[in-house]
């Protein structure tokens, strides 16, 4: 798997599938937590179990490709931005549980980490709605580029950020 400078969003050149697995390489996340029935987070060093019900198997897939395509990192602030443009982007989309997710993302960040937090509040206004998850449109986005994913949410196609911040697991070890 090849490697990607964390100073910038991943390559717009890049396939969707292969952004994705750089994104989950370089965060030492997998696909296997897709579909397992629950999974453990890790929040700031602190590890606790959530569920995982079919509504959240789907959307930590669309959630990971915002991150891709957004360039928002996995560190807390990152995931505070990402809710943050998600909600924005209109989370209506998902069931309730994630909506709850993604709320209580957001308003960690603007706690925690409150001028990143209002910049991906201030981005997220603008460009396209979320489109209502299904496997079949997950599927068909993973064979275009980048770029071209970027341009249909309405981002720049270069992505949003600077510098990737990765999460706590795989920060204190890089």
């Amino acid at each position: 798997m090849q490697r990607f400078s964390l100073e910038q969003p991943l390559p717009s050149e890049l396939t969707v599938l292969e952004a994705r697995d750089a994104y989950l390489a370089e965060n030492e996340f997998d696909t296997e937590g897709y579909d397992a029935d629950s999974v453990t987070v890790n929040f700031w060093g602190i590890r606790f179990t959530v569920p995982n019900p079919p509504s959240r198997k789907l959307a930590i897939r669309y959630h990971d490709l915002h991150h891709v395509m957004t360039g928002y990192g996995t560190d807390p602030t990152g995931e505070s931005e990402i809710s943050t443009w998600e909600f924005r982007r209109g989370i209506g989309v998902f069931g309730l549980y994630v909506q709850l997710i993604i709320l209580s993302g957001m308003l960690f960040g603007f706690i925690h980490s409150p001028i990143a937090t209002l910049k991906a509040w201030q981005t997220g206004k603008s460009g396209n709605r979320l489109p209502t998850p299904s496997m079949k449109h997950y599927e068909s986005v993973l064979g275009l580029t980048l770029g071209e994913l970027r341009l249909r949410y309405g981002l720049p196609k270069e992505g949003l950020t600077g510098p990737r911040r990765l999460n706590h697991d795989v920060a204190k070890r890089v």
